[in-house]
């Protein structure tokens, strides 16, 4: 008769299933810890490791100075592994790279660290520079003391070369992205961020910003009349003469077309009505060989104290502008802000 199995049964079974798997794993163990033993104890086995190792070996006795090094360590170098020994392992590396590993290596010897690993520049005889994955550790002797050092070294030079001209390659795009690819001015993503953080600093502090904006007059006659290259030198010239009239602290910005702002951080009415006429003045001067000559209209808004959201400002000083454009010889008057010229 056929019974079924209780749980008592189907516990053996499981123990009868496990304990094979046990044994066997320990038997495994046992024959790679005996395999050890052997390497361990085998002279051609290590020297045959340290030797052809593809990772670069080398030795150090406690005062840092090499005792030995593979063929791959010192190929790194660029010299033989015999003209290594005696030569402290500092001295291959750059020299602002030594301090910070002299200060690993005393921390190893008081056993704050059990190993380092650091990417350090070694410098060749001959002058050439190379990224190495550098790394130090301990070999304790018989009594658990440091002995020795042991030095490992992977070039890994294309690695950081090609890291760098990624980082390069990421801060030139993002720099053209918030540029005017024509003037190398701020674009308008650039202008508002930097409007946005000028103004919350204002909150803060109560001081007063400024947008002036500008707009070329007769820059459409001379694009027509001599071409789209000579517009182009008109408003890199523009652009120049912007950046060398304002602070190093302002922002000048072209929106597009013929279009420019001027962001005045810590305005006041004193330095914001000479600023003003004085682009009048150099934006009148002749361009070119041709001499060709554009006028400017400039529209001003002012926030006191971060009063005016960014868009806003943004949005008065256009409006100025164009009421500037349309009665460029009105009288001087006051706006809410500051007084400026129009």
């Amino acid at each position: 008769m056929t019974g079924r199995a209780g749980p008592g049964d189907n516990q053996h079974e499981e123990a009868s299933i496990s304990e094979p798997d046990v044994t066997a794993s320990d038997a495994r163990a046992e024959r790679a810890l005996r395999t050890m033993q052997v390497l361990a104890t085998s002279e051609d086995v290590f020297e045959t490791f340290f030797d052809q190792a593809r990772i670069g070996l080398a030795l150090a006795d406690l005062s840092a100075c090499y005792v030995r090094a593979n063929r791959t360590y010192a190929e790194l170098l660029g010299r033989p592994p015999e003209d290594l020994i005696g030569v402290p392992f500092a001295h291959v590396l750059h020299p602002d790279d030594r301090l910070g590993d002299a200060d690993g290596v005393a921390r190893l010897l008081r056993g704050e660290e059990l190993s380092l690993q650091s990417e350090q520049r070694y410098v060749a005889p001959d002058g050439r520079t190379l990224w190495v994955l550098h790394g130090v550790t301990v070999v304790p002797d018989a009594q658990g003391r440091p002995a020795w050092f042991a030095v490992s070294a992977q070039d890994i030079t294309e690695r950081r070369r090609a890291e760098e001209e990624l980082r390069a390659l990421t801060a030139s795009l993002t720099e053209r992205a918030v540029r005017d690819p024509l003037t190398g001015l701020a674009n308008r993503a650039l202008l508002e961020e930097r409007l946005r953080a000028v103004l919350a600093r204002d909150v803060r502090t109560g001081a007063s910003t400024a947008l002036l904006f500008l707009d070329l007059d007769g820059f459409k006659a001379v694009n027509d009349a001599h071409g789209h290259a000579t517009g182009d030198l008109v408003l890199t010239t523009v652009a120049s003469r912007l950046l060398a009239a304002v602070r190093p602290s302002d922002t000048v910005s072209r929106l597009g077309g013929d279009e420019f702002v001027v962001l005045v951080e810590g305005a006041t009415e004193e330095g914001l009505t000479p600023l003003v006429a004085r682009l009048q003045e150099v934006l009148g001067e002749g361009i070119g060989t041709l001499d060709l000559k554009v006028g400017v209209s400039i529209g001003v808004a002012v926030s006191r104290a971060g009063a005016i959201d960014h868009e806003e400002l943004l949005a008065q000083a256009d409006a100025d502008m164009y009421a500037a454009k349309r009665a460029p010889h009105r009288r001087r008057h006051q706006h809410p802000g500051f007084p400026r010229n129009t």
